[in-house]
């Protein structure tokens, strides 16, 4: 296999068009390994995040496989021939990574949510247990003295105040009342999170869901469209 003879300048062009493929190229595996190490698989949220991330940065990957196959095999230099078969392969194996990482995508999806929902729902039970607790002692509290021995363990700072109190039975409904208020803005508060925690995670799951899919075929185009590299260049005339 020899070198395609062409006219100066435009080996000159094949040259710096293909360079700039090689360097994009190089930039985007530097990010991809950086990305990747360390790794932490059976970690979902790191597998989508890790995912999500090299998806981003794929338009990279694909125009540097546009200009390294630029011109087929016109003006490339010995050790390209070996170079571009291997990039072909690459494009195929660059296209099974992404394709096949979109069902991985969208179960971590479910996964992360359940995970971020769950924390939600652990904070708002943290907040409102004591809450709850404390609405359980006042209302099985029948008596005024009860009910000033309930408000001394809420407020043991207060106890002189509390003793003063003179209708114990109304500081009690009103706490009930504020307790229940309270607990019902923490559970309004939570599914609200979770509802914004589940649109923000599905928005960018589905986006690069649909990224890596259209990437991964344009790779298997590239991939079929460089058969010239992987077959060899034939000997010029």
């Amino acid at each position: 296999m020899q070198d395609i003879q062409v006219p100066a300048m435009g080996r000159q062009t094949f040259s710096t068009f293909r360079g700039i493929g090689y360097l994009l190229m190089s930039l985007f595996f530097l990010d991809f390994f950086t990305i990747m190490i360390p790794t932490k698989f059976t970690d979902a949220v790191w597998e989508l995040n890790t995912y999500g991330q090299i998806v981003e940065r794929v338009p990279l990957l694909l125009l540097s496989f546009s200009l390294i196959f630029f011109g087929e095999y016109s003006a490339r230099l010995k050790w390209e021939q070996l170079a571009s078969k291997i990039i072909s392969w690459l494009a195929l194996i660059m296209a099974i990574f992404f394709l096949l990482g979109v069902p991985l995508d969208i179960v971590n999806s479910f996964r992360v949510q359940n995970i971020r929902q769950g924390e939600v729902i652990a904070k708002v039970a943290q907040q409102n247990t004591p809450l709850q607790a404390i609405a359980e002692r006042l209302e099985k509290a029948k008596t005024d003295r009860e009910i000033k021995d309930v408000l001394k363990l809420i407020n043991p700072q207060q106890q002189a105040l509390v003793v003063s109190i003179p209708k114990p039975q109304e500081v009690k409904k009103k706490l009930l009342t504020e307790i229940a208020t309270s607990i019902n803005q923490n559970q309004s508060q939570s599914d609200g999170m979770k509802r914004r925690i589940s649109n923000a995670l599905w928005k960018d799951s589905i986006k690069w869901a649909i990224a890596a899919t259209l990437s991964g075929l344009f790779l298997v185009y590239l991939w079929m469209q460089s058969k010239w590299a992987r077959v060899g260049i034939s000997s010029s005339t």
